[in-house]
Parts: structure tokens; sequence; C-alpha cells
């Protein structure tokens, strides 16, 4: 399969005018990356890790790579989220809020082929897993930078609003937390 990032982008817009969009972005998403040799092909090595490729207000598409031994915080976007990884494996640790606090649910391994799916009110933190980055390709259905969210202290669980300074403030080393 020949690939580009702008084709890429095109298929998904097109998919999600269809009748069912999260199904048709999803089944889409899984195409793509089940033969991820081409979208490494065309990923640059170095550069930004976190890439808007498009925005409007139904959808975002970014591309990501996260580094191993780096745990971006706790945050939600507010909207469903699709995540397809295509080299690496993404670790997305999965929290709920409860007593103020924020309780560890759950932790979903995104291997290359692999897609998740994260509904509007899911807050989870990501990571690479293993000493290897992870490359994705994160599809949320509405215009996630326009939108107000949250990231979340790993000890108080008290809710900030999401900023690129309040983000780099609550990164950690994955040696700094217990394992998830």
């Amino acid at each position: 399969m020949s690939f580009s990032f702008d084709e890429f982008v095109a298929a998904v817009r097109g998919a999600a005018k269809e009748p069912d969009p999260n199904l048709s972005v999803r089944t889409l998403l899984e195409k793509y990356v089940s033969d991820p040799s081409p979208i490494i092909t065309h990923t640059p090595e170095d550069g930004e890790d976190e890439v808007m490729l498009f925005e409007d207000d139904a959808l975002s598409i970014w591309r990501c790579r996260f580094r191993p031994h780096v745990i971006m915080p706790p945050h939600e976007h507010r909207v469903i989220a699709h995540i397809g990884t295509y080299s690496g494996e993404e670790k997305n640790i999965l929290f709920r809020r409860g007593d103020g606090q924020l309780k560890h649910k759950t932790t979903k391994i995104v291997g290359p082929g692999d897609v998740l799916s994260l509904n509007k009110d899911c807050i989870h933190a990501v990571s690479a897993n293993g000493d290897i980055c992870s490359l994705s390709l994160h599809i949320y259905m509405g215009p996630l930078m326009k939108l107000k969210r949250g990231l979340f202290d790993w000890e108080t669980g008290v809710k900030s609003d999401f900023s690129l300074e309040n983000f780099d403030r609550l990164k950690r080393p994955a040696s700094a937390l217990p394992a998830y």
C-alpha cells in the first residue's frame, strides 16, 4: 500500500462524514496501521514528537511519538479518540476519578497494528512501553485544540487547565511512578 500523510488525512475526513463516523474512522485506522511499513517510511526520525496533521470543528488528526522512560501526565480529551500504533508500543494508563483522587483503572498496551478507542470521558497518561519510541496516529472526533480540557495532578488528582506549562510541569520519568 502506498502512503502519504495528506492522503491519510483526506481518507479520515471522508470516513468522518459517513453515517457512523466513529466506526468508519476506527475501521479506516485499523486498515492503515495493519501495514505499518509505508507509514514508518514517511515518518521523520527527528522533529516534533506531536504533529497536528489536520483540525476542523469535527476532527483532529495527529501523528505522535512517545519516548521511553517519560510519561505524559494524566489528561482528558473531552471527545472520542482513536489511537492506532504503527511502531513500538504505546502504553495508555487509564484512570477514573474517585474521592477527589485519580484511581488507576487499567493499563492498555497498543502495539503495531492495534487500535484503541477512548470514550470522551476517559482520563489517561501515555508513554512508550519498553526501550524504543512508539509511533501512532491519534484521531480525535472534535476540535481538540479548541476544547477546554484538563490535566490531573499525579498525587492529588486535582484538575488544572490544559496548558503547555502545566503539561511540562506534570510530565514524569517512568521511574518516579508506581508500575502501572
